[in-house]
């Protein structure tokens, strides 16, 4: 539509809208291209639950409605009161008593004229005085009529006022049509079915008001009879009416509760509530609404108290908060839940809430006592007869041990899921299990296993859960970027989790997804992208407090520090995304973090701190396992000790990631110990060398790579043939200024100008 005609689209009250809405309209927002106009209206309270709403962005705009001054209101009192006569005072004393509410002023005028005096001098100071007064002032059926529909909502069928005690149909008709008449209710938007029209109150506060007239007790009894009415007219379409049935019974409950009723009258209704909300969980959860979700959860959890149904619920509970990345909640349900299943002795519920106590851990960071809930959740029922909880213990199990470093025992217990599986007939549920044996093939080189491995893992958990397939996708995307250089197919497999995680709501999964992304992005370069994906991951790990995750959007605004030549904030970032992958154990980011601090200390003339980091980044990849980023890293600390003139040490360094590029193949680390050789060969050769890298990272979609052997060609030719040192530092400059990074652009720019100028060849010390 919007392609052919510009076109407005309005939300009202979204301040009461769920959560899967207000991302809807985010989306939206961010993603249309075509000439779309969003207009949302809300109260300020909106912006407690989303406090960058309508401001985080240059699209868009916050326009705040001021109160109307005391001209304007007496200006819409005349507007409402057209033809008619009213002393000036009473239209000053509304002005003045409605504030500026146009609201206020346009009740406090129909309070008026509803009361036959147009000149009474006693006006409400308050709206909800005044709407009270209102209500109070219905005939005794109307008023019976508007308290019954401020029970079904905001909105409502006709048909629903059905059952008000009225003397016979015709009465309650005209008590609705008079309604209508005085403002109270308005015709409805929604299709209320045939046979019936769709009625509302004219202004929420209306609603309210009646509402608050209820006693709590008459409130408790008038929810359970609308929720047994909506019951009954659903008939076995009752699944269609869920959410509405935990909303009343919900209500009724809780109210009950609270007045307190008897229990004869109280416990029927905490049933019905119980049901409802579980059920209205359940279906939520199925459709990935996790914030419904986890509202009806705790809404079952607060009326359950003790035994199985609480633990049930807050079993779920956990599984929903987890999703949101809400980990301290997931945590702390699933711990009363072990209580109670341990005290009872079902050992197996016990070991896979140990599992998943486990994984919430692992997204706080705290890997050790992660992996030491799984080896308790493992002894729990190891001896017992193989179940799926065994086997996704061990896989988990596998996983931890992989992300810490520790091989050996990553395919122990990935070998133990694997036949657990196999024996139980499940071979999909091990889907992680070759998911592991993919990642430790990558690590010792054999590409071609670790892809295949890779992909089974895919096609496993494509059969399995959207979770599990978001896990391998991951896995599978990381072997692609890593291993195999194919930056186009680790885009369409983290899109494609990042796809499913949004549609699930998998929090934790699309804080990694949007910084992966963001990564790949800083290989073509992309800057916009970079920035758009690290900011988008940034946002939900800061919103759901994941510190550890953290880490990864912190590394990558060193990246955009470090393009603009900010070092101070470069080295900041780069040093603080360090820390916390350190303390979470996280050693594939400390590396990434550990290579951009030494790029960034190196390009800003601080060769030998950057050594040292490079340094500390060998000792880390040796001991995680982390065979390709080693050899990167070997090769990256040659050419910054060729630069600093420790020629012996450069040597040696290069030698190491020559070796280590011929045993794995990986066409990242070739590039790498292509410009390591380079850059402790001297002359022309080592001019055709850094070229050969030039083009090897040319041709896996590194230019960034590619310039800085451009540059490193001109470094080397500099003592033996000044016009080719010339030509390459020109090409550099054209390049690092085609990519957007003016600091190195200019560097080599200035270089080619002095050599042009006759300025000596430099030995040693320049960045390269």
């Amino acid at each position: 539509m919007a392609r052919q005609a510009p076109l407005v689209l309005a939300f009202e009250d979204i301040h009461w809208a769920d959560d899967g809405l207000l991302d809807l309209i985010e989306h939206l927002a961010r993603s249309v291209r075509a000439p779309v106009l969003i207009v949302c209206l809300a109260r300020e309270e909106l912006l407690e639950r989303r406090p960058k709403w309508g401001g985080a962005r240059r699209s868009m705009t916050t326009m705040l409605l001021e109160p109307l001054d005391e001209r304007r209101t007496s200006e819409l009192v005349d507007v409402l009161l057209a033809g008619q006569d009213l002393r000036e005072e009473v239209v000053a004393a509304i002005a003045s008593r409605s504030a500026g509410n146009p609201f206020f002023a346009e009740e406090l005028v129909q309070r008026l004229a509803e009361a036959g005096d147009l000149a009474a001098p006693e006006l409400p100071d308050t709206v909800q005085g005044l709407l009270t007064a209102r209500l109070d002032s219905l005939e005794p059926l109307e008023r019976r009529v508007v308290q019954h529909a401020a029970v079904l909502g905001r909105s409502f069928p006709e048909v629903s006022l059905l059952s008000v005690d009225a003397d016979g149909e015709p009465a309650l008709r005209d008590a609705i049509d008079a309604l209508q008449e005085k403002g109270i209710f308005v015709a409805g938007e929604a299709d209320a079915g045939p046979g019936s029209a769709e009625l509302a109150f004219k202004h929420v506060l209306i609603r309210d008001a009646a509402y608050s007239m209820l006693p709590k007790a008459v409130r408790a009894r008038k929810h359970f009879e609308v929720a047994h009415q909506i019951e009954a007219r659903a008939g076995e379409r009752t699944d269609e009416v869920v959410p509405l049935l935990a909303e009343h019974y919900g209500r009724a409950a809780r109210l009950g509760e609270q007045v307190p009723l008897e229990p004869a009258e109280y416990e029927p209704m905490r049933a019905r509530a119980l049901l409802f909300l579980e059920a209205a969980g359940d279906a939520a959860a199925a459709l990935y609404s996790n914030a419904q979700a986890l509202m009806h959860y705790q809404a079952a959890q607060e009326l359950a108290n003790q035994g199985a149904v609480e633990a049930r619920m807050g079993s779920k509970l956990g599984d929903v908060a987890l999703r949101l990345g809400r980990v301290d909640a997931a945590l702390e349900a699933w711990k009363r839940s072990v209580e109670y299943h341990a005290g009872i002795g079902e050992l197996e519920a016990v070991a896979d809430l140990h599992r998943r106590i486990g994984a919430a851990l692992a997204h706080k960071g705290d890997r050790k006592s992660a992996i030491e809930h799984h080896q308790l959740g493992i002894n729990l029922i190891k001896e017992q007869a193989p179940t799926l909880t065994l086997v996704r213990l061990y896989e988990d199990a596998a996983l931890l041990y992989m992300n810490t470093g520790d091989n050996m025992l990553a395919i122990y217990a990935a070998e133990k899921a694997l036949r657990l599986a196999e024996e139980l007939g499940e071979a999909r549920a091990a889907s992680r299990a070759h998911g592991i044996f993919g990642r430790v093939f990558g690590r010792v080189g054999d590409r071609e296993r670790a892809r295949e491995s890779l992909e089974r893992a895919v096609e496993l958990a494509r059969a399995s859960t959207e979770l599990e397939t978001i896990l391998a996708l991951i896995a599978l995307g990381d072997h692609r970027e890593i291993s195999d250089a194919d930056y186009a197919g680790a885009e369409a497999s983290y899109r494609e989790a990042l796809t499913i995680a949004q549609r699930i709501g998998d929090v934790p999964a699309e804080i990694e997804l949007h910084a992966d992304l963001a990564q790949l992005a800083v290989y073509r370069p992309d800057w916009e992208a970079v920035r758009a994906s690290s900011d988008a991951s940034a946002e939900l790990a800061e919103r759901e407090g994941l510190v550890g995750k953290l880490s990864l959007s912190i590394a990558l605004r060193g990246v955009l520090c470090w393009r603009e030549a900010n070092w101070t904030d470069a080295e900041r970032h780069y040093r603080r995304a360090l820390e916390l992958a350190e303390r979470v154990g996280w050693s594939e980011v400390a590396c990434s973090a550990l290579i951009g601090l030494a790029i960034t200390l190196r390009d800003r003339g601080d060769l030998d701190a950057a050594a040292a980091e490079l340094e500390r980044a060998v000792e880390l990849c040796d001991r995680a396992g982390l065979t390709a980023q080693l050899t990167q890293v070997t090769a990256l600390r040659a050419v910054v000790l060729a630069l600093a003139g420790r020629a012996a040490d450069a040597r040696q360094a290069s030698q190491s990631a020559t070796e280590l590029a011929e045993r794995l193949r990986y066409p990242v680390a070739e590039a790498a110990a292509l410009e390591a050789s380079a850059a402790v060969t001297d002359g022309a050769d080592g001019g055709e060398l850094a070229h050969r890298a030039r083009d090897a990272w040319r041709a896996i979609g590194r230019p960034l790579e590619a310039a800085r052997c451009e540059l490193l060609a001109g470094r080397l030719l500099e003592g033996s043939d000044i016009a080719t040192a010339v030509s390459a530092f020109e090409a550099a400059g054209r390049e690092f200024n085609l990519l957007g990074v003016s600091h190195l652009a200019q560097a080599a720019g200035a270089r080619a100008a002095q050599l042009s100028q006759g300025a000596p060849a430099e030995a040693t010390r320049q960045p390269g």
